[in-house]
């Protein structure tokens, strides 16, 4: 019976209020860190790299991100439909070049704010941005040769709906 009581002498009344501190310490830091992902501090445009980018942007085009985006979707709005009308005249390739810009800006800015929104922050936003810069890119390239080297963006997406020998009547470049 002796050590019954040792036992519980271990147990004074500020011994188990240090271990109830303890435990109320542990779940605001769980609780922190589980509200920490949804904090308004977690916008890219509170980073470094975001207020350089918006700056840029301010500065380039006199916007921001999101202005530039919705500036991107009423050019794409205005720009596919009347490419694929004029299409294949000649004024149908400056509608190309014109979409060769606006697609590769308007899903490098879509495919960031998802990255904002969805990947956590840290290394894997930094690679997933990384990513998206270099798909843009490569994007932008492929339309690119697409204008200078084939049909264009336009008789290009047109030629999906045309048998193979409609594409040769037209002079399309078909491989």
């Amino acid at each position: 019976s002796s050590s019954f009581f040792s036992f519980h002498s271990s147990h004074t009344p500020a011994t188990m209020l240090v271990r109830q501190l303890r435990i109320v310490a542990r779940r605001q830091r769980a609780a922190a860190m589980l509200a920490r992902p949804f904090s308004a501090s977690d916008k890219v445009e509170n980073t470094p790299a975001g207020q350089a980018l918006k700056g840029a942007t301010n500065t380039i085009l006199g916007s921001n991100l999101i202005d530039l985006h919705h500036k991107a979707n009423i050019g794409l709005a205005v720009a596919m439909p009347v490419a694929f009308a004029l299409s294949p005249h000649p004024i149908a390739s400056v509608m190309d070049y014109g979409l060769m810009v606006l697609i590769p800006v308007h899903s490098h800015v879509s495919l960031n704010l998802v990255a904002e929104d969805y990947v956590p922050r840290g290394t894997m936003r930094s690679g997933a941005r990384m990513l998206i810069a270099v798909i843009s890119v490569i994007t932008g390239a492929g339309l690119l040769k697409l204008n200078v080297a084939g049909p264009g963006i336009t008789e290009t997406v047109k030629s999906l709906w045309r048998g193979p020998e409609a594409g040769k009547k037209r002079g399309c470049h078909t491989r």
